[in-house]
């Protein structure tokens, strides 16, 4: 093994520390948010811990949001 294959294997990328970063927020915010909320929907009454709802908000958003890419800047 070379010496530059071997300095490579050992940085780590901003994107990994960034990645951490978020899921030990993700889980910190999950311990935080396990009161139980009601929501109706129609004839629909779920009742499901905080976080599940704004997990569910958040994907529906990013679904949303890639269904309309004219909404995005140009580079």
């Amino acid at each position: 093994m070379s010496e530059q294959s071997a300095s490579k294997s050992h940085t780590v990328s901003p994107r990994l520390i960034g990645g951490v970063v978020l899921a030990v927020l993700a889980v910190v915010f999950v311990l935080q948010n396990t009161a139980r909320g009601r929501v109706s929907f129609l004839f629909w009454h779920i009742t499901a811990p905080s976080w599940t709802w704004l997990i569910v908000i958040f994907v529906v958003g990013v679904i949303v949001g890639s269904m309309f890419p004219w909404f995005r800047r140009r580079k």
